[in-house]
């Protein structure tokens, strides 16, 4: 259920980010749309485009699969590549991070926080990537280093971006909440009623497994058990 709930987050800061609709919406909420023309406000391609995958566990598979609505060829860069049957139905290609960088329309992050991966996305980084890039993280804040995104996004080195989670949230890097083409969701990843109600029971569960002497079902060190 979180697997999911993440994902479908994910795809909804995608969609946001790359067509400009929180964009949008503020035009609309100053009065300030000037009716429609041509050339007015144009996004990016979801459909056909590539999406690249920093990390393909649960959720990143979980985007990886609904990418296929959206006919999207996926790349993605991990420690351990994935099984071959696995990458056919992902329609995914393990590729180097270099790779990962160049060659990704859209790039999202499914990584866990470690010190290998603390600021893996800085100046550098986006430098790397496509101007007419998106990053999205729904994973963890301090993955990007965030006064550089605020830097490649006002420069711009890429098209925008969309977060859920932040370096040192609550709290945003100075400037951030005023680059247009930034998408900031407060960490809503597993903020639907049903996922927050199933986690609460996970939790209950431990807690009354402990209590009665038993391991419990959703041990994060199963040698202290």
């Amino acid at each position: 259920m979180l697997t999911d709930a993440t994902a479908d987050l994910t795809w909804a800061l995608i969609l946001d980010v790359v067509r400009r609709v929180s964009e949008g919406d503020r035009v609309m909420r100053r009065r300030a749309f000037p009716g429609w023309s041509p050339l007015y406000m144009p996004g990016g391609e979801v459909t056909g485009a590539t999406l690249g995958l920093y990390g393909c566990g649960r959720i990143g598979q979980a985007v990886a699969r609904r990418a296929r609505g959206f006919e999207m060829p996926v790349l993605y860069h991990q420690r351990r590549r994935l099984d071959s049957g696995l990458e056919r139905e992902l329609n995914a290609a393990f590729v180097g991070f270099d790779d990962l960088l160049a060659r990704s329309d859209i790039l999202s992050i499914h990584a866990p926080l470690t010190e290998e991966t603390r600021h893996r996305f800085a100046l550098r980084e986006f430098r790397a990537m496509k101007r007419t890039g998106y990053l999205i993280n729904t994973s963890r804040g301090p993955i990007v280093k965030e006064e550089d995104l605020v830097a490649a996004l006002r420069e711009p080195l890429l098209a925008g971006a969309g977060l859920d989670v932040y370096e040192r949230e609550p709290a945003l890097a100075a400037g951030l909440e005023t680059v247009e083409s930034a998408v900031l969701a407060p960490h809503l990843g597993s903020a639907t009623l049903a996922t927050r109600t199933r986690m609460a029971h996970i939790a209950v569960d431990n807690v009354l497994a402990v209590l009665a002497g038993h391991r419990p079902p959703a041990c994060v060190n199963p040698e202290v058990f």
